[in-house]
């Protein structure tokens, strides 16, 4: 059982989350989840060019779009472990660590949703409702032209809830089973769900395999998500009985077969009613939604993260390490 891969593996992850925390997210051009964006974006215009004339429309769409997204997946998740594998064998482990850092910070985000909350934030406490709106229109797909500050701030913090669980517990999870492949391909089928799994009838075909995926590769980060939100409610001295209360009985009110667990956890510790109009209530209003609410959201995400890590996420990897997977994974 060689201690040396584990040491590795662990080095990557804490370097990863510290130039997330330092860094930020890497220029557009060079970052690898903008990159396929780009190549989601070239073979979407094909596949709706080609079935424009096509008899059989719909089941054309939804086969090519299936294998775009099955395709596209395998393509990066190889490419991904060709250059991690290569970067160990010819330049050693120093670069192995330090290319596997680059690659995994690209998949998840602690600092951008941080930075994206606070800049509406900014924009409220000094009652400049349109900039805000404007700017949380960046973040999330429902029209904030009208909100008043009590939905904005309900948006806010239903965004904070789910993207811990996309946008930081599911690819480190990902990680901790299959390294930085794992996580990229995670990374490419949220990217997918995100851009072509919408129900319009532009997309409800071509998306249809890249939400199911979404779906399952999220089904169980999003459970876990429930064991490490509510330990962070209890370590930041919000209402922990009430999220376990609230999650038990509206987790089922989102459409989404999982965004609703970390929403309405969070609903129950903060003591309010998170709403998206004519969707869902999470909930009770038991207390008013105010900035400071959704700056404790921030907080009870970073906490759970920090407690994810540290009770989840670095024993898997060792457990791994003593059964030699990343032995096996990687040839070394």
């Amino acid at each position: 059982m060689p201690l040396e891969p584990v040491i590795e593996i662990i080095s990557i992850l804490f370097i990863a989350t510290l130039i997330d925390i330092t860094i930020g997210e890497p220029p557009n051009r060079m970052h690898p989840v903008v990159m396929i964006g780009r190549i989601i974006k070239f073979f979407t215009k094909i596949i709706k060019n080609a079935s424009r004339y096509r008899i059989g429309k719909e089941t054309f769409e939804k086969v090519m779009g299936s294998i775009l997204a099955l395709g596209l997946t395998v393509m990066v998740g190889v490419v991904v472990y060709y250059v991690s594998t290569q970067s160990f064998y010819l330049l050693g482990t120093v670069f192995f660590v330090i290319v596997s850092s680059a690659i995994l910070k690209t998949t998840f985000s602690i600092r951008a949703m941080d930075n994206h909350i606070r800049e509406i934030l900014v924009e409220l406490d000094k009652n400049n409702l349109n900039n805000a709106r404007t700017n949380l229109s960046k973040i999330v797909s429902r029209d904030t032209r009208n909100l008043s500050e009590s939905r904005i701030l309900s948006a806010c913090i239903e965004c904070v809830s789910e993207s811990f669980v996309d946008g930081i517990l599911s690819p480190l999870f990902y990680y901790g089973f299959l390294n930085i492949p794992g996580s990229m391909m995670y990374r490419t089928i949220n990217t997918l769900d995100s851009m072509i799994a919408y129900k319009d009838d532009y997309h409800n075909k071509l998306g249809w395999m890249s939400a199911k995926l979404d779906t399952i590769l999220n089904a169980i980060p999003a459970r876990l998500s429930s064991v490490f939100m509510i330990a962070s409610i209890m370590v930041c001295g919000q209402d922990w009985k009430n999220a376990i209360k609230i999650v038990k009985r509206d987790y089922q009110n989102t459409e989404s077969f999982n965004a609703g667990i970390p929403m309405s956890i969070m609903a129950g510790g903060l003591n309010i009613q998170l709403e998206k109009i004519d969707h869902y209530k999470l909930g009770d209003m038991n207390e008013q939604i105010t900035i400071q609410k959704c700056k404790t959201s921030l907080k009870i995400t970073k906490i759970a993260t920090l407690i994810f890590m540290i009770s989840f996420l670095i024993p898997v990897i060792i457990i791994l390490n003593y059964f030699n997977w990343w032995t096996i994974l990687f040839g070394i």
